[in-house]
């Protein structure tokens, strides 16, 4: 009997030590991922490169987690984690370089992937109306073709909660970010219109 209860006990043991270590990397991606993204919003690349490195040794650290025990792939803390390291990654890519990242490319699950996705486009139209106050209107407008193309993608997933939990709602989150920001644009555009014009005629009087 002693002997099986100090097996009990090493096992839970190293259950709970495992769990701490899933929650502090866990903890570690999520940070650092939210610090990736501000720097990408400033523009400071290096800054951005060296969040993403930490997040990269943290998700490490799930990946170790997950080998030893494969029942923790489709847990929160892990999915959650997934899903910030590629919000971090995907708005990068995409304000930076205009590319979508494919799941195969950042290696996540999928619902984290989709999750992140709708994340996003938050971020994008962040991104859209700092450019818009900079008078950059036609970049802002290149924001809002990857909102789109987001929001058409996400579209492609339609699955109940419990195949795909929270899908729906962030369709429809997403949508209305897409819809905010069109309507942002359109005044932006008007605005630089009738001041060209403004300009014009003060040039034809001169």
């Amino acid at each position: 009997m002693k002997e099986m209860l100090e097996r009990m006990r090493k096992h839970f043991d190293a259950q709970e030590k495992l769990r701490e270590e899933v929650l502090d990397a866990s903890r570690e991606v999520i940070r650092s991922s939210a610090r990736a993204i501000a720097a990408v919003h400033r523009g400071d690349r290096a800054d951005s490169e060296e969040m993403l490195a930490k997040v990269r040794k943290a998700l490490a650290t799930l990946a170790e987690a997950v080998k030893a025990e494969p029942h923790l792939a489709d847990s929160g803390t892990i999915l959650a984690a997934y899903q910030e390291y590629c919000e971090a990654m995907l708005v990068q890519a995409l304000i930076w370089d205009g590319k979508l990242l494919t799941t195969e490319e950042l290696d996540v699950p999928y619902k984290s992937y989709l999750a992140a996705l709708a994340d996003t486009t938050g971020e994008l139209r962040r991104h859209a109306l700092d450019l818009i106050r900079a008078d950059e209107v036609s970049e802002a407008e290149r924001m809002l073709k990857l909102m789109e193309e987001i929001f058409e993608l996400l579209m492609e997933f339609d699955y109940p909660d419990a195949i795909l939990p929270g899908m729906r709602r962030r369709q429809d989150m997403v949508r209305r970010v897409v819809e905010k920001t069109r309507g942002d644009l359109t005044t932006a555009i008007r605005q630089q219109k009738l001041e060209n014009a403004l300009k014009r005629a003060e040039r034809a009087r001169e």
